[in-house]
C-alpha cells in the first residue's frame, strides 16, 4: 500500500504579482511577511495579519499612504509597533479576495505556508499534495509572472509535532527546564537541581530533555529550510 506521506511536496515559488500592494516593495525600502490570513470565499475578502519591516527613509506614514492607495486593500484595522529599533510593525487589514494569492490558495489543500514580500515579489514556501502542483502553478501564472517554481517530496510526519509527539516525562522535563531558566544565558538552574525537583536522577532528566529537544529541533529544521528559501539572494540582515 502506498503511503500517503509520499504524496506531498514542499513548493517554493517567487511571483511578480501584478496589481497587488506587494509591488510597493520594488520601489520602496521595506519587506513584509504574513503571520496569518483568513480568506472569506463567500464574502470575497481576506483578513490578513502581517509583519512589516521598514528601512531607511521609507517611514510608517509613507507606507500607510501608499498602502491605502492600493485597490486590493479594503480597510486597515490596526497597526502596532513590534520592534521600534528595527522598525517592525504588525498590521491587521482587510484585502480583496479575487486574484490574490491567499484567495487562490483557499482552493488548495495547503498544510503549511510561509511567505516573504520583498523586491516587488511574493515568495512562498508551502506544503500541498503533489497532485495539485500543476494546477497551482497555472493559477499563480494567471495573476502574475512566476519567476521560480520548484518542489520536493516530503514526509508530513517529519514536519509537524502533535500533542502526542512528546511523552509525559519529556513534556514535564522541558517545561520545568524552561520555567526555571535552564535555557537562559547564563543558566539559572542545573540538571542536578531539575532532577531533584522531579524526583529522578540527573542522567534520566538529561535523557528526557535531549529526546524532547531532538524531536522539536527536527520539526523546526523545516522552518529553517523555509527561511533559507525565502531569503535567497537577500544580503540584508533581517
Amino acid at each position: 500500500m502506498r503511503e500517503i506521506n509520499d504524496n506531498y511536496a514542499l513548493v517554493y515559488l517567487r511571483l511578480k504579482h501584478e496589481g497587488c500592494w506587494s509591488e510597493l516593495t520594488e520601489y520602496n525600502n521595506f519587506m513584509a511577511t504574513t503571520i496569518t490570513a483568513k480568506p472569506n470565499r463567500e464574502k470575497k475578502f481576506i483578513i490578513a495579519y502581517d509583519d512589516v519591516k521598514l528601512n531607511g527613509n521609507y517611514k510608517l506614514k509613507n507606507f500607510l499612504r501608499d498602502l491605502k492607495k492600493s485597490d486590493k486593500v479594503k480597510e486597515i484595522y490596526s497597526i502596532n509597533k513590534i520592534n521600534a529599533k528595527r522598525e517592525v510593525y504588525r498590521i491587521l487589514l482587510k484585502e480583496s479576495y479575487e486574484n490574490m494569492v491567499r484567495g487562490i490558495l483557499d482552493n488548495y489543500t495547503v498544510f503549511d505556508i510561509k511567505d516573504l514580500i520583498v523586491n516587488g515579489e511574493e515568495r512562498l514556501a508551502l506544503i500541498v499534495p503533489v497532485s495539485e502542483i500543476i494546477e497551482l502553478k497555472k493559477d499563480m501564472e494567471s495573476i502574475g509572472k512566476v519567476l521560480k517554481f520548484i518542489y520536493k517530496k516530503i514526509r508530513l510526519d517529519d514536519i509537524f509535532l502533535s500533542i502526542f509527539s512528546l511523552s509525559k516525562r519529556e513534556r514535564e522535563s522541558m517545561k520545568l527546564a524552561y520555567l526555571y531558566g535552564f535555557y537562559e544565558m547564563p543558566k539559572k538552574v542545573t540538571l542536578d537541581e531539575l532532577a531533584r525537583l522531579l524526583g529522578i536522577s540527573k542522567p534520566t532528566i538529561e535523557d528526557y530533555i535531549r529526546r524532547a529537544e531532538r524531536k522539536i529541533i527536527k520539526s523546526f529544521s523545516y522552518q529553517l529550510y523555509y527561511y533559507d528559501m525565502l531569503l535567497e539572494d537577500l544580503l540584508e540582515d533581517l
